[in-house]
């Protein structure tokens, strides 16, 4: 009997592993309440003025909303300092990532993606048949110029996905290498520069690339409201670029692709300062403090510029990563090239952030 077939390039898209959430752990363990430190959520909840908007308009969700979000940019291009038109606003940044592999990529384009960065990246250029050139890590650093090498080859590169910071390492590329990269891209290929984390950077030489969208017409700068502004439930996101970019993510953008509450949320949560300022208070005083007791445990910690922290805690990391599921604190098992010694860990509450280390010191004892 005949079935229907898939194009055959997706049979080789590996399935997007999400973490474990705290019902899951509750059911598996029978603990009440667990502490959550594996997806990067913001701990604080949401904007407060995210959930007064939500209050306001949850009465007219019977009703479409603006298909372009007007609303909703015309509040983004004042945080980001552009101009409305130079942005369009997606559900959640993985919705733009898709928009620019639809809009961009043919079967066998290539594109370069870091070794070990965010997997959606290499997911969403599949599934449009390209062919993802993965390029090797400077330990946890991405290497720019391991970049530049893969994408001046004899396939003409069409995209070049950067994190900056990256996930799940939580380094960074300083502005000497960012615009020494963008420097050597053919202008025929797009630079795409996800800025998920970029609101939580604080070395002095990470700056952010969107101010570049006026002056260089093949990047696009990607960012989103689900971390700093505690927004990952309702999907906002938005892409940066020159205005015809922009108009062609526009021909492939679903219609409505952002339903009413997350338009009017996420508008409110971009002139929420107060919250984003008591975000990152919470996170460098976290960072701070989880970096400090590892070093106590005799644990290494890669210098973070992001909301999480990768811990190195050698051969024994998987068991101890099922010793923590076992106390009710769930972390992330990274299961990437590189990585299988390290555990990355979101930042809590000082609470969370605690009991993660009087956990740790309980179990690393016992399984070094």
């Amino acid at each position: 009997m005949k079935r229907p077939q898939a194009n055959p390039w997706i049979a080789q898209i590996p399935p997007y592993a999400p973490g474990l959430s705290k019902e899951q752990i509750a059911r598996q363990h029978g603990i009440a309440a667990p502490i959550k430190m594996a997806s990067n959520e913001n701990p604080l909840g949401p904007s407060r003025l995210a959930l007064k908007a939500i209050d306001t308009f949850k009465d007219h969700v019977h009703l479409y909303p603006d298909a372009a979000a007007r609303e909703l940019r015309q509040a983004a291009a004042g945080y980001f300092h552009c101009e409305p038109e130079n942005i369009i606003a997606g559900n959640g940044s993985d919705e733009i990532i898709d928009m620019v592999c639809r809009a961009y990529l043919a079967p066998g384009d290539k594109v370069v993606i870091p070794e070990c960065t965010f997997s959606y990246y290499r997911i969403a250029a599949l599934a449009c048949g390209a062919t993802v050139i993965r390029t090797p890590m400077d330990g946890t650093r991405i290497d720019a110029s391991a970049i530049e090498s893969a994408m001046t080859g004899e396939e003409h590169t069409k995209l070049i996905f950067l994190a900056n910071p990256n996930n799940p390492t939580g380094t960074y590329l300083n502005r000497e290498a960012i615009d020494r990269l963008i420097a050597r891209i053919p202008a025929s290929s797009i630079l795409i520069i996800d800025e998920a984390y970029a609101a939580f950077a604080r070395a002095a030489d990470f700056a952010s690339t969107s101010n570049l969208i006026a002056t260089c017409p093949n990047i696009i700068v990607i960012n989103t409201l689900s971390k700093s502004h505690g927004l990952a439930g309702l999907r906002v996101g938005f892409g940066l670029a020159d205005r015809t970019i922009i108009d062609i993510l526009g021909r492939v953008k679903p219609p409505f692709n952002l339903n009413l509450l997350a338009i009017k949320a996420g508008t409110a949560a971009l002139s929420d300062t107060a919250f984003v300022q008591e975000t990152l208070d919470l996170t460098w005083n976290g960072l701070d403090y989880l970096e400090r007791e590892c070093s106590r445990l005799g644990l290494a910690c890669v210098p973070s510029q992001t909301n999480f922290i990768l811990v190195h805690v050698g051969p024994a990391a998987r068991r101890v990563y099922e010793e923590l599921l076992q106390r009710g604190i769930i972390t992330r098992y990274l299961d990437e090239p590189g990585l299988a010694e390290f555990l990355r860990i979101s930042i809590g509450l000082p609470h969370e952030n605690e009991a993660l280390i009087a956990n740790l010191e309980n179990i690393l004892p016992i399984l070094r």
